[in-house]
């Protein structure tokens, strides 16, 4: 059994991943297997594509209650993008209920902010990310550093406190949540250069305990 298994989900951008967390653990597999899911120290849910399109297809593979058990079960879980976004109860891109683990919404990204000023959605490019609590998700990267962000919506938890970072745009936007052993993102690590790429090294630190 693999130690990390990174979810396919079946419109995802599961390679560049494996790429990047193959750099620091080589003993991974992009998988869509129960059992592998189930066995693994840790898992990553990569994030390209619709909330309901993934919603959809982990329904179609019995995933959703997989990783409802493996996040119960405390072993750490990493989820980018969209991979963060089906985490929440509702969006506002889709139809289809959320996983639920994280209370809250996912939201269309204002166009203008609060003076008027346009912003082009999706936001896409580089952004400042704001350290908002110190983690070991975190060890190494300087506050402010900037990744790789392509998205229209963004998540708005009902818990402020599980928000450990933000980036702005045409508003403050939630771009971190660390919530018991799950940790999120909004930005793309494997596309982030050498601070993204710290994060996977983290996080394979954080599963090989």
């Amino acid at each position: 059994m693999p130690e990390i298994s990174i979810i396919n989900t079946k419109s995802a951008n599961f390679h560049s991943v494996k790429k990047a967390i193959d750099l620091y653990n080589p003993d991974t597999l992009v998988t869509s297997s129960q059992q592998e899911i189930t066995n693994s120290k840790g898992i990553i849910i990569p994030g390209v594509s619709s909330t309901d399109t993934v919603l959809q297809n982990l329904s179609q593979l019995k995933l959703d209650k997989v990783i409802l058990d493996f996040y119960n079960s405390g072993k750490p879980i990493l989820c980018i993008c969209v991979g963060m976004q089906i985490l929440f109860e509702r969006s506002e891109e889709g139809q289809i209920e959320g996983l639920g683990i994280l209370k809250g919404e996912v939201k269309k990204i204002p166009q203008k902010n609060s003076n008027e000023k346009e912003f082009k959605v999706p936001h896409m490019g580089w952004n400042q990310v704001e350290i908002v609590k110190k983690d070991k998700i975190f060890h190494d990267i300087k506050d402010n550093s900037e990744f790789y962000f392509v998205h229209s919506y963004h998540c708005v938890p009902e818990d402020q406190n599980l928000i450990i970072s933000s980036t702005e745009y045409s508003i403050s936007m939630c771009s971190g949540i660390k919530i018991n052993n799950l940790y999120a993102f909004q930005f793309h690590p494997e596309k982030s250069s050498f601070d993204g790429l710290k994060i996977y090294k983290n996080f394979s630190e954080l599963v090989s305990g």
